[in-house]
């Protein structure tokens, strides 16, 4: 129940100079004045002040000199009464103080106090789910994307098309309403045009999705090539850590090494993988087939090939037909020349392969740089509206299916009521996304996901 009043840590366990409880909930600033003193300063404290004073039992003994942070309605993040109780960050402490307080009150659920901030209109569904993203992002750029959304960067660019939508719709509905008076005639070429700006704006948004979906949740490089081709000299090198064991002999790796590394700010999933051959070992063969499933799931491969001191000219076709892959995985990879300082200095360079050396460091800066062109990724994308969850996108192109439809009904001469129909539908689409009427199935899902303090 909303009304209730609700208690969670929103600070991780263990021992630290303090830790944070929060509760939020009609009655709750009545509720801890029952043990704290003095009271009084509690009780008459405005909203966003600081309170010191003692937590008793209820007993009337003391339990931590705490400061109490006073957060009322609607002026709070739950947009409810709130406190936000500092106390000393001793396990047995907190757990003490919890239990002495959940006797008038019960233990938050998962993203409770978000729900109730989208609930209460705090929010907007996209902007909490934006929190969410904001706590668990993995790097600089993953962090700035949250915080642009739940900023409503995304919320307003949502709330600018639906209003044009409206716009049109109303348009429509004016001509069915008033088909029968002596009224000027609607400009269709002018409907027309509206749609089709409304559809290229939407199109574009939709279009930077993928891009979004990386930022959220890591680039994934797969790292393959033949036994002894480099592979975990460069993951150590990307990590900067001997992660990876690293021999001359062939077939060290027999399963898949993952990291997570920050490359230039954006968050990425690097996999370091068992070399590709025929073998007869049946653990060596049950990675190797580990190694192509990774591939598939990859965002981009890095292929390596390892140079040698022999190497007098960098055959492509050769190359390609030597790592075996699929068109499909070609599309997604970047070739690379590893070991490079065996090359002789006059070895010419290609568009088509990259190098690289762990030894030098040559060529490492390079191919980041790669990586981040060959997925479209620029510092420009999350200071823009961006798509970056499945939801947002299936709701976006549900809406662009309606969109494409009522211009098509205009364009065919159908009837306004086809087109008013169809913006209609694409306005409840967009809807979907900021929440504006959510299932309580589709909230539980979203906010079940969330740790219990937020």
């Amino acid at each position: 129940m909303t009304n209730d009043i609700i208690i969670a840590p929103i600070t991780p366990a263990g021992y630290a100079a303090i830790a944070v409880l929060r509760l939020s909930g009609k009655g709750c600033i009545e509720l801890l004045a029952r043990h704290f003193q003095p009271a009084g300063k509690l009780l008459n404290s405005p909203t966003h002040r600081l309170v010191h004073g003692y937590l008793q039992d209820s007993r009337g003994n003391d339990l931590d000199e705490v400061l109490l942070s006073v957060f009322r309605s609607p002026h709070s993040y739950t947009g409810e009464d709130s406190l936000e109780i500092s106390c000393h960050g001793n396990p047995n402490l907190v757990n003490r103080i919890l239990k002495l307080l959940l006797q008038s009150c019960r233990l938050a659920k998962p993203g409770e106090f978000t729900l109730r901030a989208y609930l209460n209109g705090k929010l907007d569904l996209s902007q909490a789910e934006a929190v969410n993203d904001l706590i668990k992002a993995q790097a600089s750029k993953a962090e700035s994307a949250a915080l642009m959304q739940l900023k409503g960067k995304l919320s307003e660019y949502l709330q600018g098309i639906l209003e044009r939508i409206t716009e049109v719709r109303l348009r429509c509905e004016l001509a069915i309403d008033f088909a029968d008076q002596d009224l000027p005639q609607i400009d269709l070429v002018d409907l027309a045009n509206r749609l089709q700006g409304i559809i290229s704006d939407a199109a574009e948004l939709a279009s930077k999705a993928e891009q979004g979906r990386i930022i959220r949740e890591g680039i994934k490089v797969c790292l393959a090539g033949a036994p002894n081709a480099g592979k975990s000299s460069l993951f150590n090198a990307l990590l900067q850590q001997n992660r990876a064991i690293v021999t001359p002999h062939p077939g060290t790796t027999r399963d898949y090494l993952e990291e997570s590394i920050s490359l230039n700010g954006f968050p990425l999933v690097i996999y370091d993988t068992a070399g590709l051959r025929t073998s007869q070992d049946e653990i060596e063969s049950q990675g190797i087939a580990k190694s192509y499933e990774l591939m598939q799931e990859a965002d981009l491969i890095v292929y390596l090939k390892e140079a040698t001191p022999q190497t007098r000219e960098l055959n492509f076709p050769a190359i390609l037909r030597e790592s075996g892959l699929s068109a499909e995985l070609v599309s997604k990879t970047i070739f690379c020349l590893s070991k490079a300082d065996l090359l002789p200095e006059n070895t010419p360079e290609s568009t088509q392969i990259t190098f690289c050396s762990t030894i030098t460091n040559k060529g490492l800066d390079g191919l980041s740089d790669q990586i981040l062109v060959r997925l479209n990724l620029s510092d420009e994308l999350v200071n823009k509206p961006l798509i970056t969850n499945s939801r947002h996108l299936a709701a976006l192109e549900n809406s662009l299916v309606s969109l494409r439809m009522a211009l098509q009904s205009l364009q065919d001469g159908l009837g306004f009521e086809f087109t008013a129909f169809e913006l209609s539908s694409a306005s409840a689409a967009l809807e979907e996304i900021l929440g504006v009427i959510s299932p309580d199935d589709l909230l539980e899902q979203i906010f079940s996901n969330f740790c219990i303090g937020k």
